[in-house]
């Protein structure tokens, strides 16, 4: 960019600038690898701009834990590729089950906590899905 003092240049790196007309595009070209996964029988991936939630399911604790870790493992290879971070804060899992306590679900090496609900996308859902 042409200034009084001179031309400014300014590398990016990797993004977008915030509220730029492309980001959006840009992001979904990006989600879209992501979306477009064929997942095992028991996994879904749902998403809505930048909120991605999994439906995964299962009859037995076991087979949860199993399919969750696919899901996650995946997941996360495609956010390293393009330098994505998952904010563990506003990550959690509610269990939908008759089951007496479900599967440990980790990110990477840190446990995803158990909630009795969730908020997505303002919505709130609990574990008796009333």
């Amino acid at each position: 960019m042409q200034t009084n003092e001179g031309p400014v240049l300014w590398e990016q790196t990797q993004g977008c600038p915030q509220g730029s007309c492309s980001g959006p595009s840009f992001w979904n070209i990006v989600a879209d690898e992501i979306l477009s996964v064929l997942w095992p029988q028991g996994v879904h991936l749902q998403a809505f701009a930048d909120a991605f939630a999994f439906i995964v399911t299962d009859n037995t604790r076991e087979g949860l834990r199993k399919l969750s870790k696919l899901a996650l493992d995946k997941f996360k290879d495609w956010a390293d590729k393009y330098k994505l971070r998952v904010s563990m804060e506003k990550s959690s899992c509610v269990l939908y089950s008759k089951l007496v306590r479900g599967p440990t679900i980790k990110w990477v090496n840190q446990t995803i906590s158990h909630k009795n609900h969730l908020k997505y996308l303002g919505v709130t859902i609990d574990h008796k899905l009333s």
